[in-house]
C-alpha cells in the first residue's frame, strides 16, 4: 500500500465495505427490534444516531486496520489486510457485531413467536378492524390478538430487510472464517517449511509441472470451490444502506386514527444492508 495507490485504494474499499455492511445490518436489526419488541418510534433522533454510528465505526475500523496491520497484494490485483494484528483489528470485531446482530434478530423472532402463541390462547373479543394499535399505548394495555396483528403488519412491511440482514450476516461469518483459516495456513507454512515439502518435491520430480502436484498444493490453501463461493458472494453483495427513516407518521399516534401503510422499499482474501425503512403514508 506504500508503493502503489491502487493497492491502498482497493484495500481501503474492501475493509470499509466489510465494516459498513456489518454495521448497517446491525443498526437495521436494532431498529426493527425497538419497533416490534419495545413499541418505540424509530424517528429522527435514531436516524442521526444511525448516521453517526454507521459511518463512525467503519471509519475507526479502517483507520485501525491500516495503522496496525496494513494491506498488501494478497488476492491477484486486489490488496487485502495483512495477517499481523488482523484478528484484533478486523476479524474479531466483525464477528462480534455479526454475533450481536444474530442475537438481536432471533430475540425479535422469539418475541413474535411468543405474541403469536399468546394470540392463539386469547379468548377476548375480536378486535378486527381496529387498525394498528397506537405507539402511545403500552404493550401491557394490548390484548394478545392486538399485539399479534401489530407485529404481523410490521413484519409484512419489513420482511425484505429481515432477509437481507440474515443473508449479509451469514456472508460475513463465512468470509471471516475462510480468510482467517487461509491466513493461519499461510503463516504456518511460512514458519515451518516442512509442511510444503511434499509440494516442493513433487515440483522437482515433475520438472516444475504443477498439474500433477495440485493434490499436494491443496493442503496449503483453501480449496478452489470455497474461494469461488467467496468471490461469487462478494460480487452479489450490495453496499451499505442509508439510515432507517422514521417508521410511522406522527399523525398516527392517536388511538382513533386509521392509517393506511404502504411499502416504499425502494492475496488470498477479500471482504466487502439492508434496504431503507418503509415510510408510513398515513391518512388520518
Amino acid at each position: 500500500m506504500y508503493t502503489t495507490t491502487m493497492c491502498g485504494a482497493s484495500g481501503f474499499f474492501l475493509v470499509l465495505g466489510g465494516w459498513s455492511g456489518v454495521t448497517w445490518v446491525f443498526l437495521r436489526a436494532v431498529s426493527l427490534h425497538l419497533q416490534i419488541c419495545w413499541q418505540l418510534v424509530v424517528g429522527r433522533n435514531f436516524m442521526w444516531f444511525a448516521q453517526a454510528f454507521g459511518w463512525g465505526i467503519p471509519s475507526l475500523g479502517v483507520a485501525l486496520a491500516f495503522v496496525l496491520s496494513g494491506v498488501s497484494f494478497r488476492f491477484g490485483q486486489t490488496c487485502h489486510i495483512n495477517h499481523k494484528n488482523s484478528l484484533a483489528v478486523l476479524w474479531i470485531p466483525l464477528l462480534v457485531f455479526a454475533g450481536m446482530t444474530i442475537i438481536i434478530q432471533f430475540a425479535t423472532f422469539g418475541y413474535c413467536i411468543k405474541v403469536y402463541l399468546a394470540s392463539l390462547a386469547d379468548n377476548s373479543a375480536s378486535t378486527e378492524g381496529s387498525g394498528m394499535p397506537s405507539y402511545t399505548n403500552s404493550i401491557r394495555t394490548m390484548t394478545p390478538k392486538q399485539a399479534y396483528r401489530r407485529v404481523r403488519r410490521v413484519i409484512a412491511l419489513q420482511w425484505r430487510g429481515i432477509t437481507i440482514v440474515l443473508i449479509i450476516v451469514a456472508d460475513v461469518i463465512f468470509f471471516s472464517l475462510v480468510f482467517v483459516f487461509q491466513d493461519t495456513t499461510v503463516e504456518a507454512t511460512k514458519h515451518d517449511a516442512s509442511i510444503a515439502q511434499p509440494w516442493i518435491l513433487c515440483l522437482a520430480l515433475n520438472k516444475g509441472n504443477k498439474t500433477p502436484c495440485l493434490s499436494e498444493a491443496s493442503k496449503l490453501a483453501v480449496g478452489m470451490p470455497t474461494i469461488g463461493a467467496v468471490l461469487f458472494l462478494l460480487g452479489v453483495n450490495a453496499g451499505p444502506a442509508p439510515a432507517p427513516s422514521p417508521g410511522f407518521s406522527a399523525k398516527c399516534a392517536r388511538a382513533d386514527c386509521h392509517c393506511a401503510f404502504r411499502s416504499t422499499d425502494s492475496g488470498f482474501s477479500s471482504s466487502s444492508a439492508a434496504g431503507p425503512w418503509s415510510r408510513a403514508g398515513a391518512t388520518c
